[in-house]
């Protein structure tokens, strides 16, 4: 069975070339998807022209419904009880301050929620990931020092963290996990992708690896987001799209793309000259580590007759310099997610869908916010979208943070009157993260309010409203 729906598919796609149009073929292709998509077999020989439809799929409308029957279908009941961790976030400040006094990097939020979801014995059973969408908090957060009773805030807060130790978005700090590194096109300020990471090729911690493709599968499954920086590069592999040098490898190193090109067409007394006897079959990868590419490389000139082969053998060092690492992230995200949820979206959808929208306008806000206990009239809510009109993307992803947890969106926000109620104020509005929920003062002006909720988003992770600070 499973062998003539393939060939049944593959057929589809060469009739299809044969057709004026794509309409007939899609309205086929949608008659018979919902038997297809359960029979993919990935031994198949015929897998490799089934894949060759999924330009199609795009315009296919049982795709989405399709997605979404293959997650329910492969969810687990919610776990019988909510993991409680206690995080020191003080200590994970300055870790990420100075990474290089915490070498192990125990102290990250990451190792921290790592080591504390692992199985307490050998009975109890790890977290599977799978759950139903509506299982919005995975984990309670107790944070040491700090005032805050978790119902979903804390858990969401501490996504975040995990997110910001992984791909950090300022290029101007330490990144303080081993995990990623920065690509060329970052170090350089080259090329259009210039704030992405990749894979580091040296770290073999696969297990935390896996890990952070479970969590990508949870964020897929649910409501949260992992925001993870990584070019398309990354995310076709983790998709299963074949990735070529010349389309996705700019986003990575374009000055490398770039000085190959022209190699390749220079005249040989060009080459000499730019070159002589110091270029060897060497490359350095992503993390500045330097690999030979033959036995021996190092020692070895390339003249003006190997820069054909020299030029092969820099693409495909660098394209598979971190496959193992990749194929971990996708190994764990497949025990969450079913290959063919994988193959029904591109790999745009799945980094929205794990990542969020990384484009916070005032239109979606609008949508998602919601005023209480405010007339229509009243001038906080013009000043307060005023206040949002002047802010930067940046702007507004932190401050969407500072009320929810999320630096993407979508993200539900409530907002009601602070405590002075019309008393005019200069003080700096509050959140409470659990509820997502924004207490906005009276302020004098449009301008007094964007400076106090730009402050407010850039230096306060949370002004806690739940309770009073404890020690742990």
């Amino acid at each position: 069975m499973l062998g003539s729906w393939g060939s049944m598919y593959a057929k589809l796609f060469s009739c299809s070339q044969s057709l004026p149009t794509h309409a007939r073929f899609i309205k086929i292709l949608d008659s018979v998807l919902h038997h297809l998509v359960p029979a993919w077999d990935h031994t198949l020989g015929t897998f490799s022209e089934i894949k060759q439809v999924k330009q199609f799929l795009l315009l296919s409308r049982q795709r989405p419904g399709l997605v979404a029957q293959c997650l329910r279908d492969s969810e687990s009941s919610k776990p019988s009880f909510m993991p409680r961790l206690y995080i020191n976030r003080r200590l994970a400040m300055e870790h990420r301050a100075c990474p290089s006094r915490d070498p192990a990097c125990k102290n990250a939020v990451f190792t921290q929620v790592y080591e504390g979801l692992k199985p307490s014995d050998k009975y109890e059973k790890p977290l599977d990931y799978r759950w139903p969408m509506r299982y919005d908090q995975w984990w309670e957060c107790k944070f040491i020092a700090e005032g805050i009773i978790d119902q979903g805030g804390g858990f969401r807060d501490s996504l975040a963290d995990m997110s910001e130790e992984l791909c950090p978005s300022s290029a101007d700090t330490p990144v303080p996990l081993p995990f990623f590194v920065r690509t060329a096109n970052q170090g350089n300020g080259t090329g259009e992708a210039r704030d992405m990471y990749v894979p580091n090729p040296s770290c073999r911690d696969f297990a935390k690896y896996e890990w952070i493709g479970q969590l990508m599968g949870a964020a897929l499954r649910g409501k949260e987001f992992l925001v993870l920086a990584l070019p398309g590069f990354v995310w076709k592999q983790l998709s299963g799209e074949e990735v070529s040098w010349s389309k996705d490898f700019p986003a990575v190193d374009s000055v490398l793309v770039k000085l190959l090109e022209v190699m390749e067409g220079m005249d040989k007394e060009t080459f000499e000259f730019k070159f002589g006897k110091e270029l060897t079959f060497t490359t350095v990868l992503s993390d500045q580590q330097v690999v030979e590419l033959i036995p021996g490389g190092a020692g070895i000139i390339v003249g003006y007759g190997d820069r054909s082969r020299f030029i092969q053998l820099v693409q495909k060092a660098r394209l598979e310099e971190s496959k193992e690492q990749v194929a971990a992230m996708q190994a764990g995200l497949l025990k969450v997610v079913p290959q063919a949820v994988l193959d029904l979206l591109t790999w745009q959808e799945l980094e929205k869908k794990v990542c969020g929208d990384p484009e916070v306008t005032v239109d979606a806000l609008r949508k998602l916010t919601r005023f209480e206990d405010f007339e229509p009239s009243d001038s906080r809510v013009q000043y307060f979208w005023e206040a949002l009109n002047n802010f930067t993307n940046e702007d507004r992803s932190r401050f969407l943070r500072f009320v929810t947890g999320r630096s993407r969106l979508p993200a539900r926000i409530y907002i009601y009157p602070d405590k002075l109620g019309y008393e005019t104020t200069d003080a700096l509005p509050e959140s409470s993260t659990c509820s997502s929920t924004l207490f906005l003062p009276h302020y004098a002006s449009a301008k007094v309010c964007e400076e106090k909720l730009r402050y407010a988003a850039y230096n306060c992770v949370a002004i806690d409203t739940d309770m009073s600070p404890w020690e742990e």
